[in-house]
């Protein structure tokens, strides 16, 4: 870990280091995920699918952590954490041309960005992006990625199930996976 920090340090902040500083920035700041993704949209203009193996390098090797990022308050992965929600969101702002990054992270090998990339599979589907071939997709492999994972790629839609009929539609046709409904259920009790 320090060895990483030690690398960070001498490096030059690249256009993509700010965007995704500025973005973690936000996100510990307080806001909402409406106002955040506003933020993202405006910011993902500057990335492209030719700028995906970067951002996914940035998965594991974030950017400098900022000054308002405290291990006390956010927790010892939170920086890496806060990094890679706002790197995936800007991976969904490049939409369909994005998807096979994200599948690969979806259903690749177990990762913390597992859930959210399976999340973005869910957004696409209710925003009418090959709703039946990802709703296919998630039936086929969501029983077979680990129970966290699954919590993950839930957890952050439930705020806007109620809200947004395609998505809610989506969760419906979804809990026909016995563990999709088994996920969903224990994160409402919470």
């Amino acid at each position: 870990m320090f060895k990483f920090w030690k690398k960070k340090q001498g490096k030059t902040d690249s256009e993509l280091d700010v965007v995704v500083r500025t973005l973690a920035e936000y996100l510990l700041s307080p806001s909402n995920l409406g106002e955040f993704r506003i933020k993202v949209k405006g910011l993902s203009k500057v990335i492209s699918v030719e700028n995906l193996s970067e951002l996914k390098g940035m998965f594991n090797e974030p950017p400098k952590e900022s000054e308002l990022f405290s291990t006390e308050k956010h927790g010892l992965g939170g920086w890496l954490s806060v990094c890679q929600f706002a790197i995936l969101e800007l991976v969904y702002n490049l939409g369909p041309d994005a998807l096979p990054f994200i599948r690969e992270i979806a259903w690749g090998e177990y990762d913390w960005t597992q859930g959210n990339a399976i999340e973005l599979l869910i957004r696409f589907a209710a925003d009418g992006v090959e709703p039946e071939e990802i709703k296919n997709e998630i039936k086929q492999k969501f029983p077979r990625i680990r129970f966290e994972a699954q919590l993950y790629a839930i957890q952050p839609l439930l705020s806007e199930i109620e809200n947004d009929i395609k998505l809610k539609n989506i969760f419906y046709d979804l809990m026909e996976i016995e563990e999709f409904k088994e996920a969903y259920e224990e994160l409402a009790e919470q």
